[in-house]
């Protein structure tokens, strides 16, 4: 043998001896574990994390929505005609000699999106 092939044989065993090393493998199937099959990994951490934000978020709009239903309130208070309207829009009610007539929005909005424009 020729000192090339020596030196290309100890090379390979070399690399051999570094991926057969106990410490590098026990490193390596404990990180594979704790990003994929652990109870606290990367994966359910990510799909947590996620979810989080999405509360957040649920958390805003509702705190959004109730400010506005709280200065709504304060208005009916306020205004015994704020809660004629409503009453009138919400709940249908109406004077003895009233008639009301209800438009829904969906089909007026088909029938404006269904009309050829010119």
């Amino acid at each position: 043998m020729n000192p090339k092939e020596i030196n290309t044989e100890k090379k390979k065993k070399k690399w051999y001896r570094v991926l057969l090393n106990k410490y590098l493998i026990s490193a390596v199937v404990f990180i594979v574990w704790m990003l994929f099959f652990d109870q606290n990994s990367y994966m359910i951490h990510r799909e947590l994390d996620k979810e989080i934000k999405e509360l957040k978020h649920d958390r805003k709009s509702y705190s959004e929505k109730l400010e506005k239903e709280k200065a709504r309130i304060d208005e009916m208070k306020s205004d015994s005609t704020e809660i004629e309207r409503v009453a009138r829009e919400r709940h249908y009610l109406k004077k003895e000699d009233e008639d009301i007539f209800i438009i829904e929005e969906k089909k007026v909005k088909k029938q404006v999106e269904e009309t050829p424009k010119k």
